[in-house]
């Protein structure tokens, strides 16, 4: 673990109860399919995710593209991207 995923989680762990929630449902909203698909706005958070260089992010947005259909090619596009 770097001391970027470290701050990260610590981050996290501080918002505890309802905070932690609102965020996980605020989330869960900005995810679902509208005018972007869900597998276009997980290839969107991967990219976010390399371009900040979060490995933890990196992980969790990369099970998420491949839960919605995304192929290795366009994770690594969308990556190259950033």
């Amino acid at each position: 673990m770097t001391a970027k995923e470290s701050r990260v989680e610590e981050f996290v762990a501080a918002l505890g109860g309802e905070v932690e929630s609102a965020f996980g449902r605020l989330m869960a909203g900005v995810m679902k399919e509208g005018s972007l698909s869900e597998k276009d706005k997980a290839l969107i958070a991967l990219a976010c995710s390399v371009a900040v260089r979060c490995e933890q992010c990196i992980r969790r947005h990369k099970k998420v593209a491949l839960l919605k259909g995304a192929s290795r090619e366009e994770m690594l596009e969308a990556a190259a991207i950033a």
